[in-house]
């Protein structure tokens, strides 16, 4: 006869009565179902699972990233070599520099596109529904998405603090070597050579690729309805700090005029420069983006500043976004099935243009140094905590 007080464990049958061989007895039973507790196996293969799915995932989109970088970068370069503007034979470790110095962008955007691609996958083949079931939470995903983001998000902050600088320096360093031995430029002796952007004519004697000087200089710009010419005894070419071509001259003689008319004004001068092109300036001069992080701390310099602090905003962002991409990836058939990547798309966007304009606002000193990208990011931040808030309240 057994005893009516046996031990039943999780989902095992009770007895309410003790058995009986009689036909009249009857055994009554209650069923407990199992609560699916979190052990330490399902919460290795929880993790192992996701993180597993997201380096594939980033690394196919890496590459795909980068040969789109690579491509757009290849035709920019070829575009400077065929109006002089670059050393036709730096073309390509030029183009290798370049890459490195946008790897840190490219990493932040391959993280947060991997993350919610994986996540948006879970919700539409409704994977998420059986890890609720299980126990789990939104908060619960927080974890395996830091263990891939984290050593991410430390390569891009080395990269972005240190080898891009780097980068940055070196490509400025071989464009000078390269383009001094090039005997080929803008201003090729007995050759008459137009500006990319058709406005100035050069025409030089004897020039010397590897001093990058000549003798009997000729130039004719044409600046809105005026005509300048300027004669030279001597010129040459030079970079500036800044990245940009010049053309200093001695003893020049400049004449002006609006053609049809008589009315020349002339100007004689020992010593005098041209700008080759009028580029778009960028917020930050390229010599500031070579400069090393630790000449950057504690500048007062408002273009400095900037630099600095895009260069810690990019890892920031990156690890801000990866969280964020969690609570984003909700997935509502009802709403449109691209409706959440659209979303997080925009907000993506967005964050990284602010990035773009509060580094603007820094260089021309809109913005104190000291607040920096700071309220930016406080911003961001806010909003994800908001996000997970919102849906831990779905849930519910």
């Amino acid at each position: 006869m057994l005893s009516s007080n046996m031990a039943a464990g999780p989902g095992q049958p009770v007895a309410d009565a003790p058995a009986s061989a009689g036909c009249g007895s009857r055994l009554s039973l209650d069923y407990r179902p199992s609560l699916f507790p979190k052990s330490k196996t399902d919460c290795m293969l929880f993790r192992k699972r996701l993180v597993n799915e997201m380096v594939w995932v980033a690394l196919g989109l890496f590459i795909v990233l980068l040969l789109i970088v690579l491509t757009t970068q290849i035709v920019r370069l070829l575009g400077e070599a065929a109006v002089g503007a670059l050393a036709s034979s730096a073309v390509w470790v030029v183009m290798g520099f370049a890459a490195v110095r946008y790897l840190p962008v490219l990493l932040s955007l391959m993280l947060f596109v991997s993350i919610l691609a994986v996540m948006t996958r879970l919700w539409k083949d409704h994977e998420m529904v059986v890890w609720f079931a299980c126990g789990r939470s939104v908060a619960d995903f927080i974890r395996p998405v830091l263990g891939f983001a984290v050593p991410v998000v430390l390569l891009i902050g080395s990269m972005s603090l240190f080898v891009s600088p780097w980068a940055s320096q070196k490509n400025r360093e071989f464009r000078e070597a390269a383009l001094a031995k090039q005997d080929m430029t803008q201003l090729s002796p007995g050759v008459f050579r137009e500006a990319g952007s058709a406005d100035r004519v050069y025409f030089v004697e004897n020039f010397s690729g590897m001093a990058q000087a000549g003798n009997n200089v000729f130039m004719q710009i044409r600046r809105g309805d005026k005509l300048s010419f300027i004669l030279a005894e001597r010129g040459g070419l030079y970079l500036d700090e800044q990245g940009d071509r010049w053309v200093w001259l001695k003893g020049a003689h400049a004449y002006e005029a609006v053609p049809g008319t008589l009315n020349y004004d002339l100007l004689q001068m020992e010593s005098g420069r041209v700008r080759i092109e009028d580029p778009a300036r960028p917020a930050v001069s390229p010599a500031n983006q070579a400069q090393p992080t630790r000449a950057l701390l504690g500048s007062k310099i408002p273009e400095q500043q900037a630099e600095l602090h895009w260069r810690l905003a990019l890892p920031i962002a990156s690890l801000i976004l990866a969280l964020a991409a969690i609570p984003l990836a909700f997935f509502n058939a009802r709403g449109g099935r691209m409706m959440n990547i659209l979303f997080a798309g925009v907000l993506a966007f967005l964050y990284y243009n602010c990035m773009n304009i509060a580094q603007s606002w820094l260089a021309s000193g809109k913005i104190p140094g000291w607040v920096g990208m700071w309220p930016l990011h406080l911003l961001a931040a806010g909003l994800t905590v908001w996000l997970y808030w919102w849906r831990s309240r779905l849930r519910r």
